[in-house]
């Protein structure tokens, strides 16, 4: 008798694992979906400033993004934050490149009093360290919202960086992801796309170990 439900028991869970991996089959596309819409949360509401994230050298892509929200009435200036590090000097970048940076984008219709650019270091934590400088700056400028435009996965993590800062310095802070090199809704069919997503999920549980973001950013936006 104890053999023969053993027997069962082993028909019943290897049809719990058949009809599992049919779900998994049937639904893995929306699951990874899912999946990269976790790390790249997207939430737009009407801002002060568009902030672009760091980088040693800034995307042309992130740059009509943040105009486009100005010229739409969504914001009314634009912040460009760029990575600098004496001991790693990008080749072809000029010396005076926060003036370059205005000058180009005078060019392209910003005026002036629309553009601040702002330098951080490349330290450790590299996120959270530019999210203090960046939104203690904003702050003294009695900016109370601002749209952060992320490369990608990297989106939440950003995201909730600058929202911790924020939320002590009365900055509110609204994610916009931004995909340059793979489609974000297909990222598993791209090689870039799954090292980029597995990096990034491994960098904000970092994060998450370490306090640099709170533990709410498991399930909220």
């Amino acid at each position: 008798m104890d053999s023969k439900k053993r027997w069962i028991n082993k028909k019943l869970i290897v049809f719990v694992i058949l009809i599992i991996l049919l779900l998994l089959l049937n639904f893995y596309e929306t699951l990874l979906r899912r999946a990269g819409d976790f790390l790249a949360p997207e939430k737009i509401e009407e801002a002060d400033v568009v902030i672009i994230e760091s980088c040693e050298l800034i995307r042309e892509k992130a740059i009509k993004t943040g105009i486009d929200f100005i010229l739409k009435g969504k914001a009314r200036a634009l912040t460009v934050v760029y990575q600098h590090s004496p001991e790693e000097k990008i080749f072809g970048r000029p010396n005076d490149y926060p003036q370059f940076l205005i000058t180009k984008l005078k060019t392209m219709g910003l005026n002036k009093e629309e553009i601040l650019v702002i330098e951080v270091p490349k330290e450790h934590p590299i996120t959270f360290i530019e999210a203090k400088i960046v939104l203690s700056q904003l702050a003294q400028k009695g900016i109370k919202k601002a749209v952060l435009i992320a490369e990608g996965f990297h989106t939440r993590r950003s995201f909730w960086a600058y929202t911790k800062v924020g939320e002590k310095l009365g900055v509110k802070i609204f994610p916009y992801p931004l995909f340059n090199k793979f489609k974000k809704d297909l990222w598993w069919k791209d090689r870039q796309g799954i090292r980029e997503f597995f990096a990034e999920s491994v960098k904000f549980f970092y994060y998450l170990f370490y306090g640099y973001v709170p533990i709410e950013s498991l399930w909220k936006i």
